[in-house]
């Protein structure tokens, strides 16, 4: 009897060590800290509109976990781990990613679809758009319906593309989706966050110079005059995201210590229990 108390205790402990040190538990523990709401799991992290035509979201099965959700005035944004079924055969495994999501709330980009040539997310129903940049378009598929997408390439932008070989970046409407090709790692999750807010900063930035300029010179590039870290930089502060990460290691190591009390006390006093009913009277 004491042996499988002993057990019973030990298991509760060990599963609580395991949930408070899951994933899940640790990506909720930040959102807190950055002032996001957290959802464990999303049937869509876009509305339904926006889903409908961003053909990241139409041409595969998805299933979101581990939702960050934030607001300000300029986008609605949420950042998540998605589970992509890319075909309906069951023995295909499901390739999971981290994505970022925003919807710009009062701005439209051109539309555009970039996707390493060797991802299984790069097919399209847009034409395919040189750079003439053989740096780029010896690593990337760019797809677009319409040349004006060339607008897109600040040299913030170029850089980026020239630099990095791991990118996905589609942009519809007033929507952006961005992800890196693998499923982020906690204590790279902030590291992340800041990328994509950069892009949505530096493209953000981009239309609404567009917008104010004069149509006959919205055919070249505009040369953004802010940094784009510098406009990361606001976002986050816009978004909370200017606390530090979470202390999460005492905090966690209390609260296991006081359950293990309880279980303790509750286990000895069902010995004694025990003891006096069982053999005290024989």
């Amino acid at each position: 009897m004491i042996l499988f108390i002993s057990l019973v205790i030990a298991s509760c402990v060990v599963g609580l060590v395991a949930t408070t040190r899951s994933r899940s538990a640790q990506l909720a523990r930040l959102a807190r800290s950055m002032g996001c709401a957290f959802d464990k799991r999303k049937p869509s992290v876009t509305t339904q509109l926006t889903a409908g035509r961003l053909e990241f979201f139409t041409q595969f099965f998805h299933q979101y976990h581990n939702v960050f959700t934030c607001s300000d005035n300029v986008a609605f944004i949420r950042w998540a781990d998605d589970i992509i079924y890319i075909d309906e055969n069951p023995k295909t495994k499901p390739i999971p990613v981290t994505i970022f999501t925003a919807e710009l709330k009062k701005r439209q980009f051109p539309q555009l679809k970039a996707a390493p040539l060797t991802s299984p997310f790069s097919r399209s129903q847009y034409a395919l758009m040189k750079t003439n940049i053989p740096a780029i378009d010896s690593t990337y598929r760019m797809h677009t319906p319409s040349p004006a997408a060339g607008i897109l390439f600040t040299p913030m932008m170029t850089g980026l593309f020239k630099t990095q070989t791991n990118i996905y970046l589609e942009l519809n409407d007033n929507a952006l989706v961005y992800h890196e090709h693998r499923l982020i790692p906690l204590e790279e999750m902030e590291a992340f966050r800041f990328r994509a807010l950069q892009i949505l900063g530096e493209l953000e930035k981009l239309v609404e110079q567009l917008e104010k300029s004069n149509p006959e010179n919205t055919a070249t590039p505009a040369v953004t005059d802010a940094a784009p870290d510098a406009r990361a930089m606001a976002m986050l502060q816009r978004f909370g995201a200017g606390t530090e990460p979470p202390a999460t290691g005492g905090t966690m190591w209390r609260g296991i210590w006081f359950i293990l009390l309880i279980l303790i006390f509750f286990g000895v006093s069902f010995l004694s229990w025990f003891a006096l009913r069982n053999w005290v009277g024989h």
